[in-house]
């Protein structure tokens, strides 16, 4: 019991009478104090105030004078409760804290159910197939399985927090156990963002609360992609040139027209518009994750909506397209010259390796023939916006910071330019 007035010294008190009240939570005692002055009896009344807790509200006062209020915050598999505290200096402080906590717990409510994380994934990942490309979908499943699920996949959901969901990232990120290498930034990224949607989705279901993930990632290790000079680009014009065949021409629709490996593996000869000098870009070929040793290749749309695009042939890549066309029909493939099922790209990745070699171009990724156009473009002033809708991505700024190269030769020349 806790006194808020002062004990009143009332001077020549013979007697005290009390009676006590109870309104909201808290009595009150009014005493009448009876006092012989001078042969008179006077009345003097003074009051007292304490606060007492409510019958049920699980607040009471500590021996060492804080206050303590519990809640229950979760349940046990077994449905018995698991309490949290709340401490104070006064009974209306634990009071405020309590009503607070209880309005957190009741809106986040959780269920009864309380699966593994595996067993979360794969109800997530049946959640989103639908809203998804098949190849985006087997790739999450690739990354869960190899990656994230050997370590967080045993944990009950309800049994994880920061700490937990923070040292294990980091363990899949950058594992003690040497026989598995250090994840790159990107695929870091990629299982930061799968852990943080999955979490998100347990939290609709009502059956994890929300729960931060702070994790710093690996650095990201610049790109050492290189881009082919001017006398690289020519000796690869020219060897495709002296025997132009559609895998050759290949080439030259990734250094001179932007396009990807995958996309050029789904060009069909009805995506040449050879009168109007038009390409049209509408699909990509790509080998995905099905099962463990199980993969399949599958032909879809672009990696995004801006990457199904019309590019305007360069004169002489249409010259040698009109050579090479003998009235083959829309449907055939125009790298393998079948209709029966396109090149892989991991194949044609070969292919065009040994194509370098033989064309005497130093041994580069092919995929430098697409960072070749991007930054040979920009150093002739082409608009950015332009080049961005070439190269099908969705916002300049990819553009710049992916694909803007400059060679030894362009930094001669424009200091040469700016310095003379």
């Amino acid at each position: 019991m806790r006194y808020f007035s002062t004990v009143q010294v009332i001077p020549n008190c013979t007697r005290i009478h009390f009676c006590h009240f109870h309104h909201i939570g808290h009595t009150f005692s009014y005493g009448i104090a009876e006092t012989d002055k001078i042969n008179a009896t006077s009345l003097q009344f003074f009051s007292r105030r304490s606060i007492m807790a409510k019958r049920g509200e699980n607040i009471r006062k500590r021996k060492d004078g804080r206050w303590e209020g519990r809640y229950i915050k979760g349940r046990k598999s077994d449905r018995t409760a698991i309490w949290g505290y709340i401490y104070g200096h006064s009974y209306n402080e634990v009071k405020e804290k309590l009503t607070i906590k209880k309005m957190e717990v009741q809106q986040f409510a959780l269920n009864v159910d309380n699966p593994t994380f595996s067993e979360l994934s794969l109800t997530w990942e049946s959640s989103i197939f639908l809203g998804v490309k098949s190849s985006t979908a087997a790739h999450y499943h690739y990354t869960l399985q190899h990656y994230i699920l050997p370590v967080l996949g045993p944990y009950r959901v309800q049994a994880l927090n920061e700490s937990i969901l923070e040292s294990s990232l980091l363990e899949i990120v950058a594992p003690a156990d040497k026989n598995h290498k250090v994840l790159g930034n990107a695929m870091s990224k990629e299982c930061l963002t799968l852990v943080r949607r999955i979490c998100r989705y347990a939290v609709h279901l009502h059956i994890m609360r929300p729960i931060e993930i702070d994790l710093k990632l690996p650095a990201v290790n610049p790109s050492n992609t290189s881009v082919l000079n001017n006398l690289e680009q020519k000796s690869v014009y020219a060897y495709v040139c002296s025997s132009p065949t559609p895998r050759r021409l290949g080439m030259l629709l990734m250094m001179q027209m932007g396009l990807r490996i995958g996309e050029v593996c789904g060009l069909q000869w009805g995506d040449f518009d050879l009168q109007n000098g038009i390409l049209s870009v509408r699909r990509t070929v790509k080998r995905i994750y099905m099962a463990p040793g199980k993969t399949t290749l599958v032909t879809r749309s672009p990696k995004t909506q801006s990457s199904e695009r019309d590019i305007p042939i360069p004169t002489g890549i249409l010259s040698l397209l009109k050579e090479e066309y003998v009235g083959q029909s829309n449907e055939v493939w125009f790298l393998s010259d079948s209709n029966l099922r396109p090149v892989e790209p991991r194949c044609y990745y070969k292919s065009l390796q040994g194509y370098l070699k033989q064309a005497q171009v130093p041994v580069v990724r092919p995929h430098a023939l697409r960072h070749t156009f991007a930054t040979t473009c920009l150093q002739a002033g082409c608009n950015v916006k332009s080049l961005s809708e070439l190269m099908g991505h969705s916002n300049p700024d990819i553009t710049l910071k992916r694909y803007a190269h400059s060679c030894w030769e362009w930094k001669q020349n424009e200091m040469n330019r700016i310095y003379g």
